[in-house]
Protein backbone atom coordinates (compact mmCIF):
# COMPACT_ATOMS: atom_id res chain seq x y z
CA UNK A 1 0.00 0.00 0.00
CA UNK A 2 3.11 2.68 0.65
CA UNK A 3 4.82 1.50 -2.05
CA UNK A 4 1.94 2.24 -4.30
CA UNK A 5 1.17 5.80 -2.78
CA UNK A 6 5.02 6.16 -3.32
CA UNK A 7 4.89 5.32 -6.81
CA UNK A 8 1.66 8.05 -7.53
CA UNK A 9 3.68 10.93 -5.99
CA UNK A 10 6.29 10.09 -8.30
CA UNK A 11 4.39 9.75 -11.07
CA UNK A 12 4.06 13.82 -12.85
CA UNK A 13 1.04 14.29 -14.37
CA UNK A 14 1.94 14.53 -18.02
CA UNK A 15 2.19 17.67 -19.93
CA UNK A 16 1.37 17.46 -23.76
CA UNK A 17 4.10 18.28 -26.13
CA UNK A 18 4.10 21.53 -27.59
CA UNK A 19 2.84 21.19 -31.57
CA UNK A 20 3.88 23.88 -34.08
CA UNK A 21 1.06 25.64 -35.26
CA UNK A 22 -0.35 29.16 -37.43
CA UNK A 23 -3.14 31.16 -37.33
CA UNK A 24 -4.75 33.34 -39.70
CA UNK A 25 -7.91 36.20 -40.24
CA UNK A 26 -10.78 34.54 -40.37
CA UNK A 27 -11.51 35.46 -43.60
CA UNK A 28 -15.48 35.44 -43.82
CA UNK A 29 -15.99 38.22 -41.19
CA UNK A 30 -13.63 40.34 -43.64
CA UNK A 31 -14.89 39.67 -47.11
CA UNK A 32 -17.23 41.95 -47.23
CA UNK A 33 -15.67 44.87 -45.95
CA UNK A 34 -12.32 44.82 -48.34
CA UNK A 35 -14.77 44.08 -51.72
CA UNK A 36 -17.22 46.63 -50.08
CA UNK A 37 -15.22 49.06 -50.07
CA UNK A 38 -13.39 48.22 -53.22
CA UNK A 39 -16.85 48.09 -55.06
CA UNK A 40 -18.14 51.23 -53.85
CA UNK A 41 -14.68 52.91 -54.65
CA UNK A 42 -14.71 51.72 -58.14
CA UNK A 43 -18.21 52.83 -58.31
CA UNK A 44 -17.87 56.50 -57.25
CA UNK A 45 -14.65 56.90 -59.71
CA UNK A 46 -16.69 55.29 -62.73
CA UNK A 47 -19.97 57.56 -62.03
CA UNK A 48 -17.91 60.27 -61.39
CA UNK A 49 -15.59 60.34 -64.57
CA UNK A 50 -18.42 59.37 -66.59
CA UNK A 51 -20.77 61.91 -65.47
CA UNK A 52 -18.33 64.76 -65.64
CA UNK A 53 -18.04 64.92 -61.77
CA UNK A 54 -14.64 65.08 -60.61
CA UNK A 55 -15.45 65.55 -56.52
CA UNK A 56 -17.62 61.70 -56.73
CA UNK A 57 -14.63 60.46 -58.59
CA UNK A 58 -12.33 61.75 -56.05
CA UNK A 59 -14.38 60.57 -53.36
CA UNK A 60 -13.97 57.06 -54.95
CA UNK A 61 -10.52 57.34 -53.13
CA UNK A 62 -11.50 56.67 -49.37
CA UNK A 63 -13.44 53.00 -49.64
CA UNK A 64 -10.40 51.82 -52.24
CA UNK A 65 -7.79 53.28 -49.67
CA UNK A 66 -9.95 51.26 -46.77
CA UNK A 67 -9.80 48.13 -49.12
CA UNK A 68 -6.08 48.62 -49.70
CA UNK A 69 -5.77 49.06 -45.54
CA UNK A 70 -7.68 46.12 -44.81
CA UNK A 71 -6.42 43.47 -47.81
CA UNK A 72 -4.34 41.47 -45.51
CA UNK A 73 -7.30 40.41 -43.87
CA UNK A 74 -8.75 38.00 -47.05
CA UNK A 75 -4.83 37.29 -48.03
CA UNK A 76 -4.56 33.76 -48.18
CA UNK A 77 -1.74 31.13 -46.61
CA UNK A 78 -0.59 34.27 -44.75
CA UNK A 79 -0.25 33.23 -40.80
CA UNK A 80 -0.68 36.24 -38.31
CA UNK A 81 0.23 34.43 -35.60
CA UNK A 82 1.77 31.38 -34.54
CA UNK A 83 4.68 29.94 -32.33
CA UNK A 84 7.37 26.55 -32.81
CA UNK A 85 10.89 25.77 -31.32
CA UNK A 86 12.00 28.91 -32.43
CA UNK A 87 9.64 31.05 -30.92
CA UNK A 88 6.35 33.10 -31.27
CA UNK A 89 5.81 34.34 -35.01
CA UNK A 90 3.84 37.67 -35.57
CA UNK A 91 3.40 38.72 -39.03
CA UNK A 92 5.70 41.44 -39.86
CA UNK A 93 7.98 41.19 -37.28
CA UNK A 94 8.84 37.51 -37.16
CA UNK A 95 9.95 35.33 -34.11
CA UNK A 96 10.46 36.34 -30.86
CA UNK A 97 12.80 34.72 -28.83
CA UNK A 98 10.47 32.58 -26.27
CA UNK A 99 13.32 33.76 -23.69
CA UNK A 100 12.45 37.16 -23.80
CA UNK A 101 8.74 36.90 -23.05
CA UNK A 102 8.15 37.28 -19.56
CA UNK A 103 4.23 36.33 -19.62
CA UNK A 104 0.88 35.94 -21.66
CA UNK A 105 -2.42 36.56 -20.87
CA UNK A 106 -5.82 36.85 -22.83
CA UNK A 107 -8.12 39.79 -22.00
CA UNK A 108 -11.71 40.31 -22.89
CA UNK A 109 -13.27 43.09 -23.28
CA UNK A 110 -16.87 44.03 -24.91
CA UNK A 111 -18.16 46.70 -27.12
CA UNK A 112 -21.46 47.31 -28.15
CA UNK A 113 -22.18 43.41 -27.83
CA UNK A 114 -19.19 42.69 -29.88
CA UNK A 115 -16.15 40.62 -27.49
CA UNK A 116 -12.68 41.83 -28.16
CA UNK A 117 -9.98 39.39 -27.12
CA UNK A 118 -6.65 40.08 -27.21
CA UNK A 119 -3.32 38.41 -26.48
CA UNK A 120 -0.74 40.54 -24.45
CA UNK A 121 2.51 39.36 -24.53
CA UNK A 122 5.11 40.76 -21.86
CA UNK A 123 8.63 40.84 -23.19
CA UNK A 124 11.56 41.26 -21.44
CA UNK A 125 13.51 43.56 -23.08
CA UNK A 126 12.53 45.62 -26.54
CA UNK A 127 10.98 43.75 -29.00
CA UNK A 128 13.66 44.77 -31.38
CA UNK A 129 16.14 43.21 -29.11
CA UNK A 130 13.50 40.22 -28.43
CA UNK A 131 13.08 39.31 -32.11
CA UNK A 132 15.56 36.16 -33.32
CA UNK A 133 14.49 35.99 -36.99
CA UNK A 134 13.12 39.70 -38.29
CA UNK A 135 10.44 39.14 -41.17
CA UNK A 136 11.18 41.64 -44.39
CA UNK A 137 8.01 43.76 -45.06
CA UNK A 138 8.12 45.16 -48.52
CA UNK A 139 6.98 48.74 -48.80
CA UNK A 140 3.83 48.47 -50.40
CA UNK A 141 2.29 46.58 -46.89
CA UNK A 142 3.63 48.61 -44.33
CA UNK A 143 0.41 51.00 -44.65
CA UNK A 144 -1.72 47.55 -44.17
CA UNK A 145 -3.38 46.81 -41.52
CA UNK A 146 -1.52 44.81 -38.88
CA UNK A 147 -3.19 42.77 -36.43
CA UNK A 148 -0.69 43.87 -33.33
CA UNK A 149 0.52 46.80 -31.08
CA UNK A 150 3.09 46.98 -29.11
CA UNK A 151 3.73 49.74 -26.38
CA UNK A 152 6.72 50.69 -24.09
CA UNK A 153 6.59 49.76 -20.40
CA UNK A 154 9.15 50.49 -18.09
CA UNK A 155 12.55 49.36 -17.41
CA UNK A 156 12.82 48.40 -21.49
CA UNK A 157 10.13 46.23 -21.35
CA UNK A 158 7.16 46.43 -24.06
CA UNK A 159 3.90 44.78 -24.38
CA UNK A 160 2.70 43.24 -27.66
CA UNK A 161 -1.32 43.23 -27.97
CA UNK A 162 -1.99 40.99 -30.70
CA UNK A 163 -5.90 40.82 -31.79
CA UNK A 164 -7.08 37.07 -31.38
CA UNK A 165 -11.20 38.35 -32.17
CA UNK A 166 -9.81 38.66 -35.74
CA UNK A 167 -8.32 35.41 -35.87
CA UNK A 168 -9.89 32.25 -36.97
CA UNK A 169 -8.82 30.14 -34.18
CA UNK A 170 -9.86 29.74 -30.43
CA UNK A 171 -8.38 32.29 -28.06
CA UNK A 172 -7.91 29.87 -25.41
CA UNK A 173 -7.08 27.46 -27.75
CA UNK A 174 -3.67 29.78 -28.81
CA UNK A 175 -2.99 30.94 -25.51
CA UNK A 176 -2.42 26.59 -24.57
CA UNK A 177 0.04 26.33 -27.36
CA UNK A 178 1.46 29.09 -26.93
CA UNK A 179 1.86 28.13 -22.97
CA UNK A 180 3.42 24.69 -23.58
CA UNK A 181 6.08 26.30 -25.71
CA UNK A 182 6.95 28.81 -23.50
CA UNK A 183 7.19 26.42 -19.88
CA UNK A 184 8.99 23.52 -21.59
Amino acid sequence: MVARKAAQTNEEPSKPEPVPFTVGFNRSQSEILVYGSLLLGVLFAAIGIVGGMPLLAIAGIAPIAIAYRHYPMIEKGKPQLGANEDGLYVERIGFIDWAAIRMTDVKRSTVRNVEIVRLDVLLTRSLDNAVIKAQSVPFWKKFMMRNWKRTPREHGRELLAINLHTLSADPEEILERIRAYKFV
